[in-house]
């Protein structure tokens, strides 16, 4: 508080200092026209150059876990799938071996089942001791473990709970097993190909799925210090003009330009292509005052307004925001209360003494 009023002080003492005394007729004859600086709750920060990016939740990546090979291929690159649909058929030595250790399993479930079924009615007659019968549901219950376990293998292996049920009652191993997506959206990366086996590692689809994308732009670090995360911006991007948000700054300038990584929320109405990259223009919320540039001059380092009195004009410092072909985007001032000269400020100037023009 006590800097402020300081500062306020040192910039009353200037406009008092700086004053130019015109009479009307004067003012007259060097053509001076004044204009009220307008009220602003916005002002540009700038050209940047952005990029229209994917947010890692709306790409889901489909693989499989064993080396598959593609039997027949439902889809193409770039097309659009809804959930559930069949994109692929595979098959796969491993994928044989599960099912036939889940039927291996299966078999075995139902042996015991039976098996326990006949221990629980000799122990109501008493034939056959307690203890075999709870040793008998004991080894059930492992094998439905060994069961749930055995079909969550299976879905993990691309099956259905459909294909897994039918599995368990038929006992009947499927050549192949159908990939289906997972979620509505379009294929963007396709690795699958009819005859040809796909690594583990490797993702046989990538969908996006269709949601609000990001911009990310590069920018000049010291415009960023107007910039704050969770901040309300305007862009202009491709003749769209929408309200966003600052999602990130990045923490890391870097060294060798100099800029620092900023990402900004779309919303999900504005339709524009993943991965394109051109230029936009960032608007920043805020309240200033807007002048045209003739109305700004230098003075020594500062730059003035010479502000409309009684007597003449009054030299009155001001702080730029930012600018645009046309404006100044100027910081409100308690000074600045009436009109400004928006002409001939090099004659004015020249009747405070200064050189620079």
């Amino acid at each position: 508080m006590k800097k402020r009023l300081i500062l306020l002080a040192t910039l009353i003492c200037f406009a008092r200092a700086e004053e130019v005394k015109l009479t009307p007729k004067q003012e007259k004859n060097w053509d001076i026209t004044v204009a009220k600086p307008e009220r602003a709750d916005s002002y540009p920060l700038g050209r940047i150059i952005v990029e229209v990016v994917t947010p890692p939740t709306l790409l889901h990546t489909i693989s499989l876990p064993f080396e598959a090979n593609v039997q027949k291929l439902y889809a193409a690159k770039y097309q659009k799938v809804q959930k559930g649909e069949i994109l692929a058929e595979v098959t796969g030595t491993k994928w044989i071996e599960v099912q036939q250790k889940a039927i291996a399993d299966a078999i075995e479930y139902r042996h015991h089942k039976h098996l326990t079924e006949r221990k629980i009615m000799l122990c109501k007659e008493e034939i056959i001791p307690q203890k075999e019968c709870k040793a008998a549901r004991a080894e059930l219950e492992t094998d439905k473990i060994r069961i749930a376990a055995a079909k969550a293998l299976l879905e993990s292996y691309g099956a259905d709970r459909e294909s897994i049920e039918t599995l368990f009652k038929t006992l009947k191993i499927a050549r192949t097993v159908k990939v289906k997506s997972n979620v509505a959206g379009s294929i963007i990366v396709l690795n699958a190909t009819p005859g040809k086996s796909t690594n583990p590692s490797d993702a046989l689809f990538v969908i996006k799925q269709k949601g609000p994308l990001w911009i990310e732009a590069n920018i000049e670090a010291l415009r960023t210090l107007k910039l704050k995360e969770g901040e309300r911006v305007r862009l202009s991007v491709a003749d769209k003009m929408f309200e966003s948000r600052v999602l990130q700054l990045s923490d890391v300038i870097n060294r060798e330009n100099q800029t620092r990584r900023v990402r900004f929320s779309v919303p999900e109405t504005v339709q524009l292509a993943s991965g394109l990259m051109l230029s936009a223009d960032l608007i920043v919320f805020g309240d200033v005052l807007k002048l045209k540039k003739s109305a700004v001059i230098k003075e020594g380092g500062t730059q003035i307004v010479f502000m409309k009195t009684q007597f003449g004009f009054r030299a009155i410092p001001v702080e730029v925001m930012a600018e645009d072909d046309t404006f100044y985007y100027i910081k409100p001032s308690p000074l600045l209360k009436g009109k400004v000269a928006v002409n001939s400020l090099a004659i004015l100037k020249n009747l405070l003494g200064g050189n620079d023009e």
